[in-house]
């Protein structure tokens, strides 16, 4: 029986703390087909979080988009998330743990996680078990963004073939916020923004609304609110009449043109990079996530740092949820 990316990393991951139960993932990122239209739906279920979902949760989503590339059935695979929001990203109550960090006794020093503690979970997990399977499939794929787009949800959209967007859409990684201007795949970031918008979003953390990142190249279109699911429907029926095997080719022969601009290096950027910026040091009055998140919860630090800054830098706040 093939072992899950999970069981293989038990001997360095630290899964306290975090959800692995398989029937809880399969209640949080559903998936369907509807085959009138080619085309499977890989939803995700958490709305009471905006969509925030477990680590574990992420190698579901590459299983799913795996197996959707081996159904003839399958023309289309959509990304999409029930309520206001797309998705915020693996859940940050558990970032930390699944690199090696975990509860400490009193008085206990803390032993920070040895490098292959986060080469391998980085590498196998946040990268090669979802990212890679997307921005790999050879089907279409595409992204419908509500609301929130963030972190996990992002790198996502970076790898989509199309996304479409609502106006009150967001798109960032939150990791700039904590870690600083950290690689999180600058090859697909610079590639769906140009160098001159990445860097920008990079450097002041802020997040991208839907209107200027249709005109960056990361959205295809901006469509209503009520219009959206409609408009992934007729995406998909327009799609259903390529012939599958044209279907195959093309985004093989796209895959070759991409590694001549250097997806493959550009991909290695989000493992090798994350090791790095888990292993950065602070100076005295620079933001801390992890002492935060411990001093004051998860909310009231996220909320702290969010307030330190303008409104538009800021992450919350734009959907009415505070």
């Amino acid at each position: 029986m093939k072992k899950t990316v999970t069981e293989l990393l038990e001997n360095v991951w630290n899964a306290e703390g975090m959800e692995t139960d398989p029937k809880v993932l399969e209640d949080i990122v559903l998936y369907e087909k509807d085959p009138s239209i080619s085309a499977a739906f890989i939803t995700f279920n958490a709305p009471e979080k905006l969509n925030a979902v477990p680590v574990a949760a992420l190698e579901r989503v590459g299983d799913l988009v795996r197996e959707a590339d081996y159904d003839d059935e399958v023309k289309t695979i959509v990304f999409r998330g029930n309520g206001p929001a797309f998705g915020t990203g693996a859940d940050a109550a558990e970032l930390g743990h699944y690199i090696g960090y975990k509860k400490q006794a009193s008085g206990e020093r803390r032993r920070p996680p040895s490098q292959r503690q986060r080469i391998l979970p980085d590498k196998q997990l946040l990268s090669g078990a979802f990212a890679e399977a997307i921005s790999n499939s050879l089907k279409a794929t595409i992204c419908a963004v509500r609301g929130y787009c963030y972190g996990g949800h992002m790198k996502i959209a970076l790898n989509a073939d199309i996304v479409l967007a609502t106006p009150d859409a967001q798109f960032t990684h939150p990791a700039f916020r904590y870690l600083g201007a950290a690689p999180q795949d600058m090859y697909v970031w610079i590639e769906n923004l140009g160098i001159k918008k990445m860097k920008e979003i990079m450097l002041t953390m802020r997040p991208l609304g839907a209107v200027e990142a249709e005109a960056a190249g990361l959205v295809n279109k901006v469509v209503e609110q009520d219009e959206l699911d409609q408009w992934v429907r007729d995406y998909c029926q327009a799609i259903s009449f390529m012939p599958l095997d044209g279907m195959m080719i093309g985004k093989s022969m796209m895959r070759l043109a991409q590694e001549a601009r250097g997806k493959g290096v550009g991909e290695m950027t989000a493992w090798v990079g994350h090791g790095w910026a888990t292993n950065l040091q602070l100076q005295d009055g620079e933001f801390n996530f992890v002492k935060e998140r411990r001093d004051k919860g998860l909310s009231q630090a996220l909320r702290e740092r969010d307030e330190a800054v303008a409104p538009f830098f800021r992450l919350g706040g734009r959907l009415g949820e505070e």
